[in-house]
């Protein structure tokens, strides 16, 4: 409290009017709304929500790294060399069936996230425009999860060496592709919702109230994204168990992968029916009678579109955001592929499960470090990131170090591979955390979905073309480093992006629009009284 006197000691009369018009605004709100907005500060529902955040870890965490390892796996067995042998476990000189012609194997694994990167976008601007409307945001999110977990069900039972095979895991990977980015959607629209609660606009001077939201949501947003990780730890425990347990011959290890896949898929379709009893269902705008679904997501993406001029700083962030993740996913496609092609696949099958659980373990401890730093510190939420997006830069540039054939280093050994991974998994964790923070307190209040679908939308839109032009360039040169080279020219893109963003700016314009709608229902409401005597 003496935070708070202090900040609006220069300004006498500033507090008080603040609360007269805070209390006058929620005169005016009926008590079911009152009462819906005090549910998000409740620490059931927040203990509900980040139950809900561990449920999708278990199959998030495989469809990134067991699943397509598997696929690797099963497309080099069925493979042949381009002098029509076996494939050997190391080496590129290895070639599948893809559509009318034959890929690279590795490139096969790209161009399958390329091709299902572009259907999310496609369900991703349906579901950015239609999520904000009616009260069934609830429903749709656990629906999500539990289908994620279905969709991992089946790939015990794929364990053939034929094309067969290898199509039904494609198959199944382009369901969880798809489903991902519904659940990821309608999951970060519910993190503004527990930050605005926190600190309800006209109790506070505008400053005190905005570092009390970022600090809210940094706590959200990393624990958020820390109980994903550790129901992907718990998956990749069971990994371990099984691959250092159960062993099996050189060829047939991704087996375990594969049973893995199916125990995570049954955690998650259990905790999501669990947590689909607490969570409670969003009060989400009424919507207009006369419009179809499908014109209304039209019509309400160019709306979006016209509202840059409002928001320049929440769309300019997002485009800075979706450029990193693009980035981001597009190294860990290729990274996690070049460490079994570098030090064997089949060989290093049991130290990838231990490689993987690592990753988790210190991204988990990236952002939660953040997390403790960032209150604790005068450094300014927007200087932290630079100084994460910078490594994710220098990341990028080593790897293109090792495009040449005759430098030594490059992720050519294991212990540049290790290294990387555990700084590169928590920079980048404790930036996602960052991002969902501050683009958060960008948005404008009641379309929250919207604007984290549009962020989801434009990462699918544009993140094809960098699976594809990944995919193209590594099938053309057979060099499994050159995708390095875009990359770390979109990591600069994305840093400038960054730079131009002035989000002490976006904030101010955000709160500008809740005084104007306090003061809209203030004088509506004098109107009523007036017409009432």
């Amino acid at each position: 409290m003496s935070n708070i006197s202090k900040d609006t000691g220069n300004n006498q009369e500033g507090p008080q009017m603040k609360a007269n018009n805070t209390n006058s605004y929620h005169s005016t709100l009926s008590n079911d709304t009152v009462e819906a907005e005090s549910v998000w500060n409740k620490a059931s529902i927040y203990r509900s929500w980040l139950l809900l955040c561990y449920t999708t870890g278990p199959v998030a965490s495989m469809s990134r790294t067991y699943v397509p390892a598997a696929i690797q796996s099963v497309a080099r067995l069925v493979g042949k060399s381009s002098s029509g042998g076996r494939c050997d476990i190391r080496g590129n000189d290895c070639y599948v069936k893809f559509g009318v012609g034959k890929v690279h194997y590795t490139s096969y694994v790209l161009y399958l996230r390329a091709i299902y990167t572009a259907l999310e976008g496609l369900l991703a601007f349906f579901m950015m425009g239609v999520a904000d409307y009616a009260n069934y945001r609830k429903w749709l999110l656990i629906g999500s999860i539990a289908a994620y977990g279905v969709f991992a069900l089946p790939f015990a039972g794929l364990t053939n060496k034929d094309y067969s095979t290898l199509k039904g895991l494609s198959a199944l990977y382009a369901l969880l592709n798809i489903d991902d980015s519904i659940y990821q959607i309608l999951e970060g629209s519910y993190i503004p919702l527990f930050m605005r609660a926190s600190a309800p606009p006209g109790e506070y001077a505008e400053e005190v109230r905005r570092e009390m939201v970022l600090k809210r949501g940094s706590t959200v947003s990393v624990m958020g994204l820390f109980l994903g990780n550790l129901g992907g730890l718990t998956a990749l425990l069971i990994g371990i168990i099984i691959s250092y347990g159960r062993g099996g011959p050189m060829e047939d290890g991704y087996h375990n992968f594969l049973l893995a896949i199916t125990i995570a898929g049954c955690i998650t379709v259990v905790f999501s029916i669990v947590s689909g009893y607490f969570i409670p269902s969003v009060e989400n705008k009424p919507r207009p009678k006369s419009e179809n679904l499908v014109f209304l997501t039209v019509k309400r993406f160019f709306q979006l579109l016209k509202n840059m001029k409002k928001y320049p700083n929440a769309f300019l962030y997002c485009v800075s955001w979706v450029i990193w993740n693009v980035t981001f996913t597009n190294f860990m496609s290729v990274f996690v592929l070049l460490f079994r092609s570098t030090l064997g696949l089949g060989s290093s099958d049991s130290e990838y499960t231990v490689y993987t659980f690592i990753s988790y373990i210190t991204a988990s401890l990236g952002s939660l470090t953040w997390m403790f730093l960032y209150p604790r510190t005068q450094i300014k939420m927007k200087t932290w990131g630079y100084g994460f997006l910078g490594f994710s830069l220098f990341t990028n540039f080593w790897g293109c170090l090792g495009i040449n054939s005759k430098t030594k280093v490059g992720f050519k050994h294991r212990w540049e591979f290790w290294v990387f991974e555990v700084l590169y998994s928590a920079t980048s964790s404790a930036q996602r955390s960052l991002n969902r923070t501050l683009y958060s307190t960008l948005l404008p209040e009641g379309e929250e979905a919207q604007y984290f679908g549009l962020e989801v939308m434009l990462g699918v839109a544009t993140g094809w073309i960098g699976s594809l032009v990944n995919a193209a360039i590594q099938d053309r040169t057979n060099n499994d480093r050159f995708p390095f080279l875009p990359n770390l020219i979109l990591v600069g893109v994305s840093i400038f992006l960054y730079y131009l963003s002035d989000t002490e700016q976006g904030m101010k314009d955000v709160s500008k629009l809740v005084e104007e709608n306090i003061s809209e229902v203030n004088e509506n409401t004098e109107i009523v009284i007036k017409k009432t005597k």
